[in-house]
């Protein structure tokens, strides 16, 4: 990794342990329900509990916002943007798509990002102007055009529960994770992506990524996807998309 900034090395290192934790974890696994009807587990409390200070020993002045301890005010040096286990149904019953996400954003700019999938042994890292890269090897761009019949792209439960899918292009996927789903699309494994309902920390790295490799980031409706409108405790409401350039595809 020795064309990746000292910073962005050091942000490699903390998300790999967070990974050994969470699978560690997974050993002794209590599962338990949110009151809004989704699972948390023992791993996902600890890693977070690992990474906060973690990450705001790193960057001076900078704070927290986590999936699971809660929204803080954007700090001096930044703020860190934490979903601890992505696709925490997946990773409590054993299934390999779930993943660590952090990204840190200064002003309205993710300006770096880590995702490490554990049980893919993935690592993604990105800086802002500076590329992505795979388990240190540069992600290539991403190439533009249409989406062809036979390539995949993942869409949301909740938008295809209520619109008709005749018109959508590629071949329907869904992993269960957005970490999953975001890298797969910056290395082209998925053709693109469509998500909605995520809030700012599910999807902060993995925008990042698919910024540095040229995906084309923005609502199905055409409208600029503004990273300055997510600041908040809300999910996002409209479909977005990260697919390829000149796709030519809206909703």
């Amino acid at each position: 990794m020795s064309s990746l900034s000292p910073l962005l090395i050091e942000l490699g290192s903390i998300a790999q342990r967070a990974g050994e934790i969470a699978l560690e974890s997974r050993k002794k696994l209590v599962r338990e329900l949110k009151p809004d009807g989704t699972i948390v587990t023992n791993g996902d409390r600890a890693v977070e509990t690992f990474l906060r200070p973690a990450l705001t020993d790193l960057v001076a002045g900078s704070t927290v916002w986590g999936e699971e301890f809660g929204f803080e005010e954007e700090g001096s040096g930044g703020w860190w943007l934490v979903d601890p286990v992505d696709g925490t149904t997946n990773y409590a019953f054993g299934g390999p798509y779930w993943g660590v996400s952090i990204g840190l954003m200064i002003e309205d700019r993710i300006k770096l990002g880590a995702i490490m999938l554990p049980d893919l042994n993935e690592l993604y890292l990105a800086e802002v102007g500076e590329g992505a890269y795979l388990n240190g090897v540069q992600i290539p761009n991403i190439q533009p055009g249409k989406i062809r019949d036979e390539e995949i792209v993942t869409y949301p439960e909740r938008l295809l529960r209520r619109i008709s899918t005749a018109g959508l292009p590629g071949r329907m996927r869904l992993s269960g994770a957005f970490v999953v789903d975001g890298t797969f699309t910056a290395m082209q494994r998925f053709r693109g992506m469509v998500g909605q309902s995520e809030k700012l920390y599910d999807i902060a790295a993995s925008v990042l990524i698919n910024q540095e490799v040229g995906a084309e980031i923005r609502y199905t409706s055409g409208d600029a996807f503004l990273l300055s409108e997510l600041k908040r405790d809300a999910k996002i409401e409209h479909p977005w998309m990260m697919f390829p350039k000149d796709s030519g595809f809206f909703l």
